[in-house]
């Protein structure tokens, strides 16, 4: 299927509309990947930065409880006076407490509570110390003031902690002050040491304590402040949650699937996107190492949080955008309609060339506008002009080209047969057959005058087969009863004009061809009106064309076709061929010309045109 081309007009809008919508949507994705890439790497950093912030706030508040811990290990006051609540003392010492727990027995006792309420000082830089003897006492100072028996291989922290002789551990426990049950009262983050005397002989474990409250107060705060941020969890390497103590199975998960993920290295910080595993939503993860507590910080915001003021944006500026592409679309229709108007004006006019408005010679102004087209438009008129002045000559040229073509092909016809018709008549006046003689020199009269007559190259079918008749005569009397001819011409036949002598070569071509077989020759004419088409057939009982000869002239048809040019005229073997160049000339493709062998002998010539003259 051939599609139909597109005009110059949608052209242009098509070119002007791609180059808006592909301008305008490549600055509108590339500002949105920008502004995407500036926002995220923003956000990246201020969630390191929150970060890093959270680590050294948590790492502030256990170096206050580190600080406290290595003060009492290290002091030596404590140190000398601990010997008190060794045995032989021991027994006394348990036996006092028994009695009344929450008041020191000795002057020991009271030295070492001093020390320990100096120590900690009157601004309570932490919540709690306990000093756990392995004698089976423990001496509080805070919110707890007391002496109570204790039975430290019981503590759930006590196999972590002798695990751990030379380092600190820090656990999340609940804590029971004066008989207070408020949960968030209750949890306090502890810090643990063992304790030794100056002999470096073990005495017990040291247990400071801060609210948990306060140790993760600024992370409380963050959340509070901050509700687009998705999570903030604190966990160990092993995948214990620090933060939120009340942690969901949703944290676990997250903490799960990053400590099962080869890529996090936690001796080192971290920052890249990742999967939340319930939501299936991507946010954007950020680890930071705590070297003071050996924990994790993960600071999580939402993907799509963080881009939705993006996406309102860019909402909003689509809509805009959208806007414009339309108004710019629209002005590259009417620019194109513009550019375009003066060219559809002209092109009418060049439709509305023909043979009248050439001679009649209107000229036609188009006053576009724009310089180019008033340009090309008269260019146009001069060359109307010098169409004009050629115009005739041409068709002055074409119109003697032709005649000259035709009276040259018309007096192709004639010399074979009368070179035969002139032996002929040498035989007869040898005979002495002068009554034939005066018949044929009659007929051969007729025929010269009919062939050399100019009055008009078209002459009506029954005229041509009248001539025809005269030169069967003709051959009649050359043949005698050898040579017998009918013609059969439908009366709707005889008024239609055809070119002069079209019947009388395909017959002497019959007579030629037919001869060459034993006698009787017959000759045939015959004449119809089929579908708006005149038809002429002369067929002969011969022996038929041979199959060389009929493809030597559909390949001399061939080339005439093909190339639209006539073969050089020749004086002798140009029969059929002249037919067939002079139909050619008259009709043109409407022509009709076919040679065909019977099936059981003779041959056939059909020619034909239409009805109404090609002009």
């Amino acid at each position: 299927m051939i599609r139909k081309p597109r005009s110059i007009r949608m052209t242009l809008f098509l070119t002007f509309s791609s180059i808006i919508v592909i301008g305008i949507s490549f600055l509108f994705i590339l500002f949105y990947s920008w502004s995407t890439n500036l926002l995220k790497t923003k956000a990246f950093n201020s969630i390191s930065e929150l970060s890093s912030s959270l680590r050294t706030q948590l790492d502030l508040e256990v170096q206050k409880l580190d600080a406290v811990s290595v003060s009492i290990l290290y002091l030596n006051l404590i140190t000398d006076r601990v010997s008190a609540y060794e045995p032989p003392n021991h027994n006394e010492m348990l036996n006092t407490l028994s009695s009344d727990p929450s008041i020191p027995s000795n002057k020991s006792d009271t030295d070492i509570y001093d020390i320990l309420v100096a120590l900690i000082g009157p601004s309570y830089p932490v919540q709690q110390v306990y000093l756990h003897l392995f004698s089976g006492i423990s001496i509080g100072v805070g919110f707890d003031n007391s002496q109570k028996k204790i039975d430290l291989t019981t503590q759930p922290w006590y196999t972590a902690v002798e695990n751990n002789k030379k380092k600190k551990l820090l656990t999340i426990s609940k804590s029971n002050y004066g008989g207070s049950m408020n949960l968030k009262n209750n949890i306090s983050l502890s810090l643990f040491r063992n304790f030794s005397d100056k002999y470096n002989t073990p005495k017990g474990i040291v247990e400071v304590k801060q609210s948990y409250n306060k140790v993760f107060n600024g992370f409380i705060q963050l959340k509070q402040n901050n509700p687009s941020l998705e999570q903030v969890i604190i966990y160990s390497d092993t995948g214990d949650i620090i933060y939120p103590y009340e942690s969901t199975e949703q944290d676990r998960q997250f903490v799960n699937s990053i400590l099962s993920n080869p890529k996090y290295s936690f001796s080192e910080d971290q920052s890249t996107y990742m999967t939340d595993p319930e939501t299936n939503d991507t946010v954007l993860l950020t680890i930071k190492h705590s070297d003071q507590t050996n924990w994790n910080i993960a600071v999580m915001i939402s993907n799509k949080t963080l881009l939705s003021p993006l996406n309102k944006f860019t909402r909003l500026a689509s809509f805009v955008t959208l806007m414009i592409l339309i108004s710019l679309i629209i002005l590259s229709y009417f620019a194109a309609k513009r550019i375009t108007s003066p060219l559809s004006a002209l092109n009418k006019t060049i439709k509305a060339v023909n043979l009248e408005s050439l001679v009649s010679g209107n000229v036609i102004e188009l006053n576009s506008g724009m310089n180019e087209w008033d340009r090309i438009n008269a260019s146009f008129l001069k060359m109307n002009t010098r169409l004009k002045e050629s115009f005739d000559q041409v068709l002055l040229a074409q119109s003697q080209e032709m005649q000259a073509k035709m009276t040259a092909l018309q007096s192709q016809m004639n010399p074979h047969f009368l070179y035969n018709s002139l032996a002929t008549v040498s035989a007869m006046a040898y005979e002495q057959m002068n009554e034939q003689i005066i018949v044929m020199c009659d007929n051969l009269s007729d025929m010269m005058r009919y062939s050399a007559s100019d009055e008009s190259a078209l002459v009506d079918i029954q005229t041509e087969i009248n001539y025809t008749e005269m030169y069967m005569t003709c051959m009649k009397l050359r043949y005698g009863d050898m040579l017998a001819y009918r013609i059969h011409l439908d009366p709707s036949i005889q008024r239609v004009q055809i070119p002069k002598i079209m019947i009388q070569p395909l017959v002497e071509n019959a007579i030629k061809y037919g001869t060459k077989i034993s006698p009787p020759w017959e000759i045939t004419v015959s004449g119809k009106i089929d579908k708006n088409r005149w038809i002429i057939e002369v067929r002969d009982n011969g022996p038929g064309f041979d199959q060389q000869e009929i493809s030597r002239f559909y390949a001399q048809v061939h080339e005439i076709e093909q190339n639209n040019l006539l073969p050089t005229l020749k004086l002798h073997g140009m029969g059929l061929l002249n037919v067939f160049i002079r139909l050619k000339l008259h009709y043109n493709n409407l022509m009709f010309f076919e040679i065909r062998n019977l099936p059981d002998q003779g041959a056939i010539v059909s020619i034909g045109g239409p009805l109404f003259q090609k002009r």
